[in-house]
């Protein structure tokens, strides 16, 4: 090996081997006292992985996922979450996990929890969100099988 001359480049890899990044997955990092997205973006997975850790016991708004996963509370951060919330289900699903919205009148997503088992009024929730979202062709054939799985199992627990 010959040593580069001014001007000349150092190649460390042999000719024709191409040199290839890999990025890292983002992750939730702590910033002071609140948790955000280490890219600033919203990822349908990273979310499911928060509300299942933080969506058992109570209701998440909107809001506060916004803030999360968007840096701020903002009509559109708010929009972002809401607009992504059929993908987030979809990665729930396939945990074995299902994800209920709390609407407001007009049926836009207010807050969204896990659905507890011993809690009634999330299973009567339940069922017609699923008729909602097949209806509204959010969800495929599978899925909305899947889903009734996982409310029947929840139910017979």
């Amino acid at each position: 090996m010959h040593e580069p001359e001014v001007g000349e480049e150092l190649v460390l890899t042999a000719p024709g081997e191409t040199i290839r990044h890999q990025r890292s997955k983002p992750t939730l990092v702590q910033i002071g006292n609140r948790m955000v997205s280490s890219d600033g973006r919203f990822h349908p997975w990273l979310a499911a992985d928060y509300l299942l850790v933080n969506a058992r016991k109570q209701w998440l708004k909107v809001a506060d996922l916004s803030k999360v996963f968007c840096g701020a509370v903002t009509i559109e951060g708010k929009r972002r979450v809401r607009k992504n919330m059929c993908r987030v289900f979809t990665c729930l699903l396939n945990h074995g996990e299902f994800l209920v919205y709390e609407t407001v009148t007009n049926g836009r997503i207010n807050a969204v929890k896990l659905l507890d088992v011993q809690s009634e009024q999330e299973r009567q929730a339940a069922r017609p969100q699923l008729e909602r979202m097949k209806q509204r062709h959010q969800l495929t054939t599978a899925k909305y099988e899947k889903a009734l799985q996982v409310i029947e199992l929840r139910e017979r627990l």
